[in-house]
């Protein structure tokens, strides 16, 4: 949450919000917002560059919210405005209804951004629609009942796409279902895996008057940055920015492994910096990734954290190596485990890309399965919530692959050994632990596979 401290009636304010626009307008066009941030606050610094990324992120992560007022405070159909225009009154109104910016400033700088980029015609409109949402901040927008209409609540106060709203109010319970969009929604907490310490114990100045870190005991090896730049910790420590979700997925896979070792879909490098700290004499280790960017991406993560693990451009469907005897397949999926993280995923996922996610996941588990050596362990990963491509997909592999079965993890500790399910996979759940969501299943190859 933003400061009541902000630059809104000057000149920095107004750049803030220009390069939130530009995010938007990035993402409007196809762009993801992760690399639209890194690019479009290049410039800003500090508080500036938080500002920018919290607006931005929670314009796009609410849309549907601030769209539903915005129907109400606007006297023609949002359909009819121009996108830009409307990507400028969202971020208004987000400053407005979710930040504790003084509404004049929130008011003045998003206009005079308005007035920058799109002309006083827009930015006219703009001024009137935004003042008039400050008057009417004690008079709430109505939204669909709670109660009487959960799903049409989740999709719009909630800010969800229906279709996946209606897919998990039929697998879970009301109340999981608030706190998983509840949990989607609020920003997620920087936090690190340590790679030189098992615990999360720190170490005389890794806390200085800039930096705060907490340990989180209930995940082996993770810290919570309180304050700071976590660019500090990682110029200091050998440690990967990871969610506990994340984490828990190496530690499900465990020390015990053996070499030769590949991750088929690596980048950006987080969970195979920490699987090579954790099991050193499991080499060689090959970190692969489709395309040549993300491979730079996870030689970088690599190199910072001095492991000895070895970047490789390939196509998991078509590998490049003869075999190996510990394969991890984290999977392209539809990410619904991390919506809190990738705020602009929740709007680009669909149905039909769920369905051909899964063709494709289980093309890269047939290939990983044909290259594993007699005796190997498979371990497939996703990020996703979705049985499809989470339990079901495993019992499809099973059912035309029976040299394989599952196998149990040993050793796992601390939060993540609850998340362990009846047949032995891992199963973490959002509305449960506060985290990111992930799965993973062990799957181990029979000697004469």
């Amino acid at each position: 949450m933003v400061s009541r401290r902000d630059r809104g009636a000057g000149g920095p304010g107004v750049e803030v919000r220009r390069a939130a626009f530009r995010v938007l307008s990035d993402v409007r066009k196809g762009s993801y917002a992760d690399r639209a941030a890194a690019d479009r606050f290049r410039e800003l610094t500090g508080r500036d560059r938080a500002l920018g990324q919290e607006i931005a992120y929670g314009t796009i992560r609410l849309r549907d919210r601030l769209d539903a007022e915005l129907s109400g405070l606007v006297d023609r159909p949002l359909t009819t405005l121009d996108p830009p225009l409307l990507d400028w009154l969202r971020l208004g109104l987000y400053q407005l209804r979710e930040t504790r910016i003084p509404p004049h400033a929130a008011v003045h700088a998003t206009v005079e951004g308005t007035r920058s980029e799109l002309g006083r015609g827009p930015s006219g409109l703009a001024n009137a629609v935004l003042r008039r949402a400050d008057r009417e901040a004690r008079e709430p927008p109505v939204f669909p009942d709670p109660e009487t209409t959960p799903e049409a609540w989740l999709s719009t106060y909630g800010s969800h796409p229906d279709w996946l709203i209606r897919r998990w109010l039929a697998r879970w319970p009301l109340a999981d279902v608030r706190r998983l969009v509840e949990n989607d929604n609020r920003a997620p907490p920087v936090t690190l895996r340590l790679l030189e310490s098992r615990s999360g114990n720190l170490e005389p100045g890794d806390t200085d008057s800039e930096l705060s870190l907490e340990p989180l005991p209930d995940w082996p090896g993770m810290v919570r940055l309180m304050a700071g730049d976590p660019a500090r910790v990682l110029a200091r420590r050998k440690a990967i920015a990871q969610d506990p979700a994340a984490s828990a997925v190496v530690e499900f896979i465990g020390p015990e492994i053996e070499g030769p070792v590949l991750d088929v879909c690596a980048a950006p490098g987080g969970k195979a910096a920490a699987l090579a700290q954790l099991a050193p004499g499991a080499r060689p280790f090959v970190a692969a990734d489709v395309a040549v960017a993300r491979t730079r991406l996870a030689a970088e993560t690599l190199r910072r954290t001095g492991s000895d693990a070895r970047p490789v451009v390939m196509d998991g469907r078509r590998p490049a190596i003869r075999s190996a005897r510990t394969v991890l397949l984290d999977a392209p999926c539809s990410g619904t485990g991390v919506l809190r993280r990738r705020p602009d995923a929740r709007w680009r996922i669909s149905e039909r890309r769920l369905d051909s996610l899964r063709d494709l996941q289980a093309e890269l588990l047939d290939a990983c399965a044909e290259l594993l050596e007699p005796g190997g362990l498979l371990v497939y990963a996703t990020c996703s919530l979705e049985p499809e491509e989470n339990q079901a997909q495993v019992e499809s592999f099973l059912s035309r692959r029976p040299e394989f079965e599952r196998e149990p993890s040993t050793g796992m500790t601390g939060r993540a050994e609850k998340c362990l399910t009846e047949c032995g996979d891992l199963e973490v759940l959002p509305f449960e632990t506060g985290t990111d969501g992930a799965f993973a299943s062990r799957l181990r190859k029979g000697d004469n596979g």
